[in-house]
């Protein structure tokens, strides 16, 4: 994996971007200064209901609300890039291709200026072989600078390694999934990674674990993908006795990316993108789960289904509205190719 650099950072590419209400937001944005140490603030303005972006295949997964650029920021599925989103749909690269990977999680932490994003290159060596060992790990950018802060490795030597999604907790630890590996891995501020739970529960030979928050009474919660198994894994437990499995009043099928709501319930997207690869799915929905037992059990309070943008795969929680994101990943599975992504608010 290459660090990028200031001259390939200056050859950032900005491509057109259209969205329902684009005419109106871009009246009401002014640009924004990407080196402000602090959120900038603004006044209150309309987002669209949906807004579409444009971006040579791009085909992201995983998106975050970046406050300190007013705008999403978004992985890449095939190229292994960042690029950020504005709220009118203008859709620029912001880090350049961290190598032959997808970047699939991504979270920003204002706290300590970072952007952190999980890649792997599963999805690309089931294409072509890259000539490498297997990779995946956890990458973090400074949030203004944008240059790494570290890279880290959580393949193991592993014939098979896939880092889909990941959280933080409160000291800045990363927690990151591995969806073909029954352990889960914290990395340090440091970017040292370690093993914070082990379970014959998570492994699986496709998707499983990938989905991931972390709580702040310290604990996480990860979903698996193939069966839709919730799982709770206390960090002040020890080792072999953290994870318990959340009742639920269903399984959660082809769930893709959490969040955790303000008031403390969670959404989950779940997808069908699976069935492109043979792995059991679900169908296109958010469906927000309430605990009043610290997530021992969770039932369903509502659901929107079927979401009316084909493929959902994860959602960013803003002050205008929370924003799930369809990045056409299911066509680039499936063979074909798309230069266009949509976020619609819930």
């Amino acid at each position: 994996m290459r660090s990028p650099t200031p001259e390939t950072r200056g050859r950032a590419r900005t491509t057109a971007a259209t969205s329902i209400a684009g005419a109106v937001l871009a009246a009401c944005l002014a640009p924004v200064s990407t080196a402000s140490a602090e959120p900038v603030p603004r006044p209150p303005y309309p987002h669209a209901r949906q807004i579409v972006g444009h971006f040579s295949e791009l085909y992201p997964e995983g998106i975050a609300w970046d406050p300190t650029r007013n705008a999403f920021i978004v992985g890449s599925a095939l190229h292994g890039n960042l690029a950020l989103v504005h709220p009118g749909g203008r859709t620029e690269e912001l880090v350049p291709s961290i190598g032959p990977v997808s970047t699939l999680g991504v979270r920003v932490d204002t706290e300590r200026d970072r952007i952190l994003v999980a890649y792997s290159d599963f999805w690309t060596r089931q294409e072509a072989d890259t000539g490498m060992p297997p990779t995946s790990g956890v990458a973090a950018f400074d949030l203004h600078s944008l240059e790494l802060i570290f890279d880290a490795d959580i393949s193991g030597g592993l014939d098979r390694t896939f880092g889909n999604d990941l959280t933080y907790d409160a000291d800045g630890t990363v927690y990151v999934t591995d969806s073909v590996s029954q352990t889960l891995y914290g990395i340090s501020t440091e970017g040292e990674p370690e093993v914070v739970a082990d379970d014959e529960r998570f492994a699986a030979d496709m998707v499983g674990l990938n989905g991931i928050v972390w709580h702040e009474d310290n604990y996480l919660l990860a979903v698996r993908y193939d069966n839709g198994e919730l799982f709770r894994i206390d960090l002040d437990e020890p080792l072999e006795s953290r994870v318990t499995e959340v009742e639920l009043p269903e399984p959660m099928l082809g769930t893709d990316g959490v969040r955790l709501r303000p008031d403390g319930s969670l959404y989950v997207v779940t997808n069908s993108i699976g069935e492109n690869a043979g792995i059991p799915s679900g169908t296109d929905a958010v469906t927000v789960l309430r605990s009043e037992d610290g997530w021992d059990s969770a039932r369903i309070e509502r659901r929107y289904e079927p979401w009316p943008v084909e493929g959902p795969t994860n959602i960013a929680i803003t002050p205008f509205g929370d924003y799930v994101l369809s990045g056409d990943v299911g066509v680039l599975m499936g063979g074909g190719t798309s230069d266009i992504f949509v976020l619609r608010r819930v």
